[in-house]
């Protein structure tokens, strides 16, 4: 009984050990590293570690430690001449920035090769706090050579030799470093597209993508330029206008095209509506002339009958009576 509880403490013991180790282990399994102090130029207690740790060519990270900088304070990251990121100190004036190739959380994007560089911080004055140039990884050789070697996720990115990298089926890349990797095929960004969007005062067109076309509840037209404005409302070749057309209760407006209204005698009001009547006011051609020359015929043949003293504008009575005289 003594002795199985003894070995259930001890493989508790090993359990508990392995999981601590596995809890602090990198995910990045290490193919080459590089070591590097940082020291401050003209001396002093600030001091820095940088460390690069490689999986493979194309895939690690490069993480940076400070210690005994001004408190609460920020510093340029540069690599070479070129600032790849920014560094803040606690109250402590301790700091530290990772970057990586996949980066997440708040991980900065190690798009650059430190291997051989000088690695800067630099306060807001300007002034040089660490200095220190990274070694060469002990895995880099100069026979070897940039080769993206094809895989089933797309080419990867490795250090070879030429033989090897053409027996693996390899492309020698033109870049010098898998950092960034050279092998990585970049999508183009997504094209814009010509977008009319809805608007209080009628579509607009914008130039967006697809996706914000959408998302704004636009329409995609197949123009490749808003500078005529595919979106603006195209008018009829003919349009109809306000007709203002003869009728025995008086002018009627009605919804004529000129040729139309031209056709009909209508007066020609312009573009618009019937509503209100516009042609309440306007005086248009009369239909009636055979009722007037009717009534001018009938006074004149009364007229004619009676005596020549006798005006024969007085109708049919007045002409009729001047005939009795005789």
């Amino acid at each position: 009984m003594h002795t199985t509880t003894k070995w259930n403490w001890l493989n508790g013991t090993l359990a508990l050990a392995f999981a601590g180790a596995m809890q602090f282990a990198s995910p990045v399994v290490a193919k080459d590293h590089s070591d590097l102090t940082l020291n401050a130029p003209a001396g002093g207690a600030a001091n820095g570690r940088a460390r690069l740790v490689l999986a493979n060519a194309g895939v690690g990270r490069l993480d940076l430690r400070v210690r005994g900088l001004a408190a609460d304070a920020t510093f340029d990251v540069l690599v070479g001449d070129v600032k790849v990121g920014t560094l803040r100190t606690t109250g402590g004036g301790q700091g530290g920035l990772r970057f990586r190739t996949q980066p997440h959380g708040r991980d900065q994007m190690l798009g650059f090769d430190p291997r051989g560089a000088l690695i800067t911080i630099r306060d807001a004055a300007g002034v040089d706090v660490l200095l220190g140039t990274l070694p060469v990884a002990s895995g880099g050789g100069n026979d070897k050579i940039v080769c993206c070697v094809p895989d089933d996720r797309g080419d990867e990115c490795e250090d070879r030799t030429a033989d090897d990298c053409t027996a693996r089926g390899g492309t020698p890349a033109a870049s010098t470093s898998c950092l960034p990797n050279p092998c990585a095929v970049t999508a183009p960004p997504p094209a814009d597209i010509v977008c009319c969007i809805p608007d209080d005062s009628g579509p607009e067109c914008e130039d967006r993508s697809a996706a914000e076309c959408a998302a704004a509840g636009g329409v995609v037209v197949s123009a490749t330029s808003c500078a005529d404005n595919p979106c603006a409302a195209t008018p009829p070749a003919d349009p109809d206008i306000q007709c203002c057309i003869a009728d025995d209760s008086g002018p009627e407006c009605e919804d004529r095209t000129p040729a139309q209204c031209t056709a009909q005698g209508g007066v020609n009001m312009g573009p618009g509506t019937c509503s209100p009547n516009p042609c309440a006011a306007v005086s248009t051609p009369t239909t009636g002339g055979d009722d007037a020359g009717g009534h001018g015929h009938n006074g004149g043949g009364g007229g004619s009958g009676g005596n020549d003293d006798h005006r024969s504008g007085g109708g049919d009575d007045r002409g009729g009576n001047a005939g009795t005289y005789y």
